[in-house]
């Protein structure tokens, strides 16, 4: 399953990271976005994950506001 981690602590993303490999080792994590700028830009060049895991609250405001730039 390809997966996008946005989170913009670095540790969390890490461990979310780990426990998903753990329950599935097929998962592919295919990129870590820390905020909302970084997020939108890879939405809009790159297809669509299977799933999104993301923070509500980034450093640079609130992740649903990729929603509304993608």
């Amino acid at each position: 399953m390809k997966v996008v981690i946005i989170e913009d602590e670095q540790a969390t993303a890490l461990r979310l990271e780990k426990l998903l490999k753990e329950i599935e080792p097929a998962t592919e994590v295919q990129v870590v976005l820390d905020s909302i700028k970084s997020a939108v830009a890879w939405f809009n060049s790159n297809q669509p994950p299977e799933l999104i895991f993301q923070d509500i609250h980034l450093a640079d405001g609130s992740s649903f506001e990729i929603f509304d730039q993608v």
